[in-house]
């Protein structure tokens, strides 16, 4: 089994595999304040459905 690959070329030549090499970092940031930011506006969403439903019950 071969890759197809010839010969070792550096990674800035391999960019087409690999499109936003380097952007590890800030792409896990962005995606763990929105995951964040999701799980408070959830939070608070859920308390405000029960709430509402307490309300209604009393």
């Amino acid at each position: 089994m071969s890759t197809g690959l010839e010969s070792w070329t550096p990674v800035k030549e391999v960019a087409a595999l690999s499109p936003f090499s380097g952007s590890e970092v800030l792409l896990t940031i962005i995606a763990v304040v929105l995951w964040i930011v999701f799980h408070i506006w959830q939070l608070k969403s859920e308390n405000n459905a029960y709430d509402e439903q307490v309300s209604k019950q009393q």
